[in-house]
């Protein structure tokens, strides 16, 4: 089995880079990547246990990309997470997401909201600080029900305290991928435009760009939706792409190792990403 949209704690999940690899040994898994938002911290960590284990690791990253209705997002895969140039941009999208955090900070400030930068960096440690992080301070203090509440009312796109941050365009997002040796991958379409006949031209013009493939088989779509967006990958001549987007805690109904695949699509998968 292959799962190639996961997450650690070096940016928004629960589960340190070695010990997601394990829980994905666990969970049955061959081939599995990395996927972290906007860095590569965690994947020589990732790979390395990877490696010691049997699992066949791949280096990953989640990136946002700017657009005008909607979110994309494109998942990275099989890059070479040293390479400078790759880096430097990285670090550009890392410096956008501090500045965002502090100006969501002072928006729950401004909005007289109790929330103290200690409270969002104690659920971060170390880490990369994500909205994720904001949503469960606010959980903790009693002024939301769960994550998902936390985003509805106070921190997703259009929400109270949302505050946008720095991103790059979509063409940039892939050929900085490329570059680095990399393949770009479309993560859960759903989020750029719900309306499948409206999503389609979208991914046309993501391929025109240079993109590689898509999430048909992700965590929350039924077998009707995924069954939509094969089609849509084969007109277009896109890779079909397999995603748990794992969190762990701060998502505990997904999980590791429920996306089996046919072998024609592992296969496609392996060759994508030069796995033999």
């Amino acid at each position: 089995m292959i799962d190639l949209h996961t997450h650690s704690t070096s940016s928004d999940g629960s589960l340190s880079p070695r010990e997601l690899a394990r829980a994905g040994k666990a969970a049955g898994l061959d081939v599995m990547a990395l996927t972290d938002h906007d860095c590569a911290k965690g994947v020589d960590d990732f790979l390395d246990e990877c490696a010691a284990i049997g699992l066949t690791g791949v280096p990953g990253i989640e990136l946002s990309a700017e657009v005008p209705n909607g979110q994309l997002h494109l998942v990275g895969l099989a890059f070479d997470p040293h390479d400078l140039a790759l880096t430097a941009k990285f670090a550009a999208l890392l410096d956008g997401r501090a500045a965002r955090n502090r100006a969501i900070l002072q928006a729950f400030q401004d909005n007289a909201i109790p929330l103290s930068w200690d409270e969002v960096r104690a659920f971060a440690g170390d880490e990369l600080v994500s909205r994720v992080h904001f949503a469960q301070a606010l959980v903790a203090k009693g002024l939301a029900a769960d994550v998902k509440d936390a985003f509805a009312r106070f921190l997703g796109k259009g929400a109270l305290c949302y505050r946008n941050r720095f991103r790059y365009a979509p063409a940039d997002c892939i050929a900085m991928v490329h570059a680095a040796g990399g393949v770009a991958v479309m993560a859960h379409p759903l989020s750029l435009e719900p309306d499948l006949a409206a999503l389609e031209p979208k991914i046309a013009a993501l391929r025109d760009l240079g993109l590689d493939a898509m999430e048909c088989f992700y965590s929350t779509y039924d077998v009707e939706t995924t069954v939509a967006l094969l089609r849509i990958a084969k007109r277009l001549g896109l890779v079909p792409s397999v995603a748990s987007d794992f969190h762990g805690a701060p998502k505990p109904d997904i999980f590791l190792g429920r996306l089996p695949v046919s072998p024609d699509t592992e296969s496609r998968l392996r060759t994508l990403l030069r796995l033999r």
